[in-house]
Order: structure tokens, then C-alpha cells, then sequence
């Protein structure tokens, strides 16, 4: 956030402006359907895009489109083996749940993956991301404290690593602060 208000023309701030302004005035063209309409529709999506870039400053993070089928395959492997997890518990007549609060240390950088890994662990059944601290430490109720939760913590951090083309040493083992 504190990033946002700040100023300058760097490569990176000029890739985006390029980008986004393609984009809008691919996007002018495809609703106005001609050419005529340009004097109005440049300056507009000029505008925009410096605007676009004073809310919402070029990532630092990049997400790898090519490496995201593979991540849609294991993200809905893990959700259906979470949710048989889920559903099987739900119906055992001894409900057997042991609920608590782990904490753990992330090895991914602060910004987008991180955020990706909260809404990636919030998504599956049986876990749910409740804060993070200091950007390191991420708070996670799991519905049984039985099982290597941690480990599967690690595991998705490893696949938002790849997703994201980061290079990360992951520790191994869980740990719990």
C-alpha cells in the first residue's frame, strides 16, 4: 500500500503502462467497432492507465500461465480429498475432531504469494487461514491437529512457489511457533 503513491517512471512502470493501455484500447476498439472514435478513445485510455497504475502499481510478483493447469490439478485433488475428509469425519458417529490453532513460518516472500497460499488453504475443506504476522507466521485452524497439517501447508507453498516461478529453500518438517 505504501508503494501506491509513489512516483516515477521506471521500466517496469512503463512495461505496465504499455500493457494496460493495449488492453484498453484493444477493449475501445472491440466496443466501439470502428476507427473513427480514436480522438476520444486515446486520450480516455491514456488516462485510465496512468490511473490504473496510481491504484494498483505493476506486481512484483508475476504468476506463470503455463504452470497453472498444474496447480488447478493438484488444488482440486487436494479439495476432494479434504472434503472426503470432511464428510467422512461429519458422518462418523464419534465425530472425531481435535480442532486447533497452528503456527507456522512461511518461506514464501510477503505479497502475492502469500496472499495466494491464505486464499489457497482457506479454499480447502478441513483448514482456514485466521492471520498472519509479521508476514512469517501464519495462523491455521484445522478441524483435527492429528493430521500433518503442516506438511500439507508446505506442500501447497512449494506449488505457489512453482506457480509463481520462485526459487525458495522450504524447510522441511512443520513447525509450529
Amino acid at each position: 500500500m505504501a508503494e501506491q503513491g509513489k512516483a516515477g517512471w521506471n521500466a517496469p512502470r512503463v512495461r505496465a503502462y504499455g500493457f494496460r493501455l493495449g488492453l484498453l484500447l484493444l477493449l475501445w476498439w472491440i466496443l466501439s467497432g470502428s476507427t473513427s472514435d480514436w480522438w476520444f478513445g486515446l486520450p480516455l485510455a491514456a488516462v485510465t492507465a496512468g490511473f490504473s497504475l496510481w491504484l494498483t502499481p505493476p506486481a512484483r510478483f508475476m504468476l506463470r500461465p503455463l504452470r497453472f493447469p498444474a496447480f488447478a490439478i493438484f488444488f482440486l485433488w487436494q479439495s476432494l480429498l479434504a472434503g472426503w475428509d470432511v464428510a467422512r469425519r461429519t458422518l462418523h458417529p464419534g465425530l472425531p475432531l481435535r480442532p486447533e490453532i497452528l503456527h507456522l513460518g512461511l518461506n514464501l516472500p510477503p505479497g502475492a504469494p502469500t496472499w495466494w497460499l491464505m486464499l489457497t488453504i482457506s479454499l480447502l475443506p478441513g483448514t482456514l487461514s485466521v492471520r498472519l504476522h509479521d508476514q512469517q507466521i501464519l495462523e491455521v485452524h484445522c478441524l483435527d491437529s492429528r493430521l500433518d497439517v503442516a506438511g500439507s501447508v508446505r506442500e501447497t507453498e512449494v506449488q505457489i512457489a512453482r506457480l509463481y516461478g520462485l526459487q525458495a529453500a522450504f524447510s522441511s518438517g512443520g513447525d509450529r511457533a
